[in-house]
């Protein structure tokens, strides 16, 4: 593997450069990785299809839907009804799922095989249980987080904002909203190097954030634009893919025949740069098509996971050697 720790001056390192070290760290390391998330893989797969049929019956109106931003999810929009295709970035479809509770032991993969240990994932998830106080404690921070500054941002998005009054009133509120998030992104960011923080100097929950918040400082614009590249391509890359499995069901089954139209004209192009296309359901889809999407879900989180702990990483050791 490409030697992540190595002291460079990161003004002057390429990006393809740390293209480079990312896919040569995937492949070095591609097996263990793969070993470490299996556990993870099988639960959200598992809970992903126990969940929506749970929606559905706790609220039997509610209606089936798939689109190509988030995946398979029950809905009790009525306008959600029949197919649609929309031209925007769904944001909400990089959910944090189970998966990304290996960013501990997949970072410990990295540290291992870069030492030049050969280990197994059942050590390296008892050598992560160890330290479990701290990665709770900084997740449930994290948490705190995300929650405490979203969902006023998303309540008063969906309640206030098409209600809101006239100027000075509407504007103030429109700042108060991208304040908000902008908080939230800041402070994401600058923790975003927690995980490194208590794995490799064993540090406790708020010394992590401390140290993290350290690492980062003076690159932090330059971190952030990485972060939302790497979000971009995460989008895209699920909507590409969740398109080409609708296309597949919409020769292959009758259900999901009104979207052939859509999915083989110049459309499907739009998925590339933000497209979205959405089809709802009046009936139940069959256990087996419901278990595909849900997989194919999971697997897309599995790929993209590694690479996150592989660049946090790298950032990790680019700062803390510099």
């Amino acid at each position: 593997m490409t030697d992540i720790a190595e002291n460079t001056d990161t003004t002057e390192e390429p990006q393809p450069r740390l293209i480079t070290t990312i896919r040569q760290c995937y492949r070095d390391n591609f097996g263990i990785f793969w070993r470490i998330m299996g556990p993870l893989i099988i639960f959200e797969f598992l809970f992903g299809v126990g969940a929506s049929f749970s929606d559905r019956l706790s609220a039997p109106e509610n209606l089936w839907r798939f689109d190509t931003a988030r995946g398979l999810f029950v809905s009790e929009d009525p306008r959600a009804v029949g197919v649609g295709w929309k031209m925007a970035f769904g944001f909400h479809s990089f959910s944090i799922s189970w998966l990304w509770l290996s960013m501990c032991p997949l970072t410990l993969a990295i540290m291992e095989r870069r030492r030049g240990v050969r280990t197994t994932a059942r050590d390296l998830w008892q050598q992560v249980r160890r330290k479990k106080g701290s990665i709770l404690g900084a997740s449930f921070l994290l948490y705190l987080l995300g929650v405490g500054g979203l969902l006023p941002f998303l309540s008063l998005t969906l309640k206030i904002s098409p209600d809101i009054p006239v100027a000075p009133y509407g504007s103030s509120i429109c700042l108060a909203l991208f304040l908000l998030v902008g908080v939230v992104i800041y402070w994401g960011v600058n923790w975003s190097l927690y995980n490194q923080s208590i794995i490799i100097e064993d540090q406790r929950a708020i010394a992590a954030m401390r140290r993290s918040s350290e690492l980062i400082r003076g690159v932090w614009g330059r971190t952030f634009c990485m972060y939302l590249l790497l979000a971009l391509v995460t989008l895209l890359l699920t909507s590409v893919v969740l398109g080409l499995v609708l296309l597949v069901f919409s020769v292959t089954l009758p259900e999901f025949a009104t979207l052939r139209r859509w999915l083989l004209s110049a459309k499907f192009f739009l998925l590339f740069v933000g497209g979205y296309a959405r089809i709802s359901f009046d009936n139940t889809p069959s256990l087996w098509t419901i278990s595909i999407m849900v997989m194919v879900n999971t697997l897309i989180h599995a790929c993209l996971a590694p690479i996150w702990a592989i660049l946090t990483t790298h950032l990790y050791f680019e700062r803390a050697n510099g």
